[in-house]
């Protein structure tokens, strides 16, 4: 069991380091999940090629090409909705769930690496959000009350997470009863 939480323990570490060297511009990407060096050519590119910059929302300085798809566009979130976003980065899906939610909703972004939650919280400023939170902490154990979200997005995060068992749980505590189908991952 040591030996166990000592692994995951580095790969958060790892996780950490690389992607606030991609906060930081230092890392161009090569190596997430789907940055062009880990052999994406070869799945579907339809899906793993989306282009958020038509999206209502969009921001650019949020987008640091680190996801996978488009989950803002399967999850249905509603004018009025609590979102949260499972491993935020710079803010890009939290941003565009806000111009789904309208005013009246609220997302809360969280993610574990420091410096991007520096970044999202910067991009937030900017842009004078008042509805949209960044939160910095480990999906494994959300800094987040149970029952407080209509939905839950995550965009190419939850493979880097070590323990998914706990991620999912953690996931389940935090939406509110009866919306156990609106998660999309």
């Amino acid at each position: 069991m040591e030996t166990r939480t000592n692994q995951s323990e580095q790969l958060k570490q790892l996780v950490k380091e690389k992607y606030g060297q991609v906060a930081e511009g230092k890392d161009q990407n090569e190596s997430s999940c789907c940055g062009w060096g880990c052999g994406c050519g070869v799945t579907d590119t339809v899906v793993m090629a989306e282009d958020y910059s038509k999206l209502k929302g969009y921001v650019a300085d949020a987008d640091l090409g680190l996801g996978c798809g488009l989950p803002t566009e399967f999850a249905l979130i509603k004018e009025g909705d609590t979102v949260i976003d499972l491993g935020s980065g710079a803010g890009n899906d939290a941003f565009i769930a806000r111009s789904i939610t309208g005013i009246d909703g609220r997302v809360i972004g969280v993610d574990f690496t420091e410096k991007m939650i520096e970044k999202a919280q910067i991009n937030a400023e900017k842009l004078g959000f008042k509805n949209v939170e960044f939160r910095l902490g480990d999906i494994e154990n959300l800094p987040l009350s149970a029952n407080i979200a209509d939905v839950v997005v995550s965009n190419c995060v939850l493979n880097l997470v070590p323990d998914k068992q706990k991620a999912f749980s953690e996931t389940f505590r935090v939406l509110l009863l009866g919306t156990l189908n609106s998660v999309t991952l």
